[in-house]
């Protein structure tokens, strides 16, 4: 039986992650972006020439990806702050390409071009991921303080699907934008788009003076915008041809609590629920190897010591990371997404229960059982 996409990559990421291979990869280019988004966890000015100054080079990059691609790395991402503000991005990007990775590219979109959308269909990623912030000029300018971002987006969008080229929107919700969940949602469904949600918002990973936190949902804000996502995505929409439907991933709540579950298994023996440490790394824009992207540590160093001889040391640390007994033993933890990397950035400590996250997961796991208690009385 040949397997999809889909099932491969699952195959992959297990497989790695039983032998502990490096297989998958962001490189963080830049932490610049054009884009001045209230809830960035690392947000640089797209003019910051100190953050410019630290950036690693073309050939620095160049250079950790061949001995990436040497200790096994297969998927890469390509993120920010935003990629397409680096004046060699087509130069990394063809390099990329030619060393054989499955590359996606992360962006806000708003410096997508024709002829860049042109360029990229020449050689297309296997994703471009763009993150929409609101569905009007105004909830741009309340998020992301440029009003003109969301026609730019939106052309992007358009420009890559009318490519061909394979295109995917998510959205992060703020107290600036959680009523424009709708007006996204149709966005994508109008273009038959998968919509990913960012729900969580991390306090910044790096001393740049912004306050992430102050705009985020409270937990019972965040778990009425979840239940009214699942509530939505149930809906099926007519085309305009009468014997078509469409739709963009379904999902009721039953699915929403299984997906929060399935998400979050911890494996035996790491307090990670996840790839981070274990077979994924995130390479910043200064060059350290961290294991994801919200944790400022434990770090190693692949320009100093070597791609495979840092990756090694970052797994070692990553180890001895102790898991959270309390979360552990909790009798919500089935519906909590806490990890190290949240618990840290909330408390400070790797094994500490953080409020925020204890708080929503009480609140998903008493609607479940309130869920529960009502079927069972139909």
């Amino acid at each position: 039986m040949t397997l999809g996409w889909s099932e491969l990559h699952s195959q992959l990421i297990a497989g790695a992650m039983e032998k502990k291979e490096f297989f998958s990869a962001s490189f963080e280019l830049t932490a610049r972006c054009n884009l001045q988004c209230k809830m960035c966890y690392v947000r640089r000015s797209a003019n910051d020439k100190i953050a410019r100054s630290k950036e690693l080079s073309t050939a620095e990059w160049i250079r950790l990806a061949e001995e990436a691609r040497d200790a096994g790395l297969l998927l890469l991402a390509l993120t920010g702050g935003e990629v397409f503000l680096r004046e060699d991005f087509k130069i990394l990007y063809e390099k990329f390409m030619k060393l054989g990775f499955i590359l996606q590219i992360l962006t806000n979109g708003t410096l997508i071009t024709p002829q860049i959308a042109d360029w990229l269909a020449g050689m297309p990623p296997s994703k471009v991921s763009i993150t929409i912030y609101g569905a009007s000029p105004e909830a741009y300018q309340r998020v992301t303080g440029f009003a003109e971002g969301f026609d730019k987006t939106i052309r992007a969008v358009d420009s890559l699907l009318t490519r061909g080229i394979n295109t995917s929107i998510r959205t992060t919700v703020i107290k600036e934008n959680e009523d424009e969940f709708d007006g996204i949602f149709d966005l994508a469904l109008r273009r038959e788009l998968p919509l990913g949600i960012v729900n969580y918002i991390s306090p910044s990973r790096e001393a740049d003076n912004s306050d992430p936190l102050g705009n985020r949902l409270s937990p019972a804000e965040l778990f009425r915008y979840e239940m009214h996502i699942a509530q939505r995505q149930r809906q099926v929409r007519p085309d305009n041809d009468a014997s078509k439907t469409r739709t963009i991933d379904t999902m009721d709540e039953d699915a929403f609590f299984s997906q929060i579950a399935d998400q979050h298994k911890e494996e035996p023996g790491s307090a990670f629920p996840c790839t981070a440490g274990s077979c994924a790394g995130w390479v910043t824009w200064d060059g350290r190897l961290l294991p994801c992207g919200l944790l400022d540590n434990p770090e190693s160093y692949p320009l100093k010591i070597g791609f495979s001889a840092a990756w090694e040391e970052l797994k070692q640390k990553c180890n001895i990371i102790p898991a959270c007994k309390e979360c552990r033993q909790c009798q919500y933890q089935a519906l909590c997404e806490h990890c190290p990397a949240r618990l840290y950035q909330e408390t400070g400590r790797y094994d500490k229960p953080a409020p925020y996250l204890c708080a929503l997961a009480r609140s998903r796991m008493e609607y479940k059982k309130a869920c529960t208690h009502k079927k069972d009385r139909h």
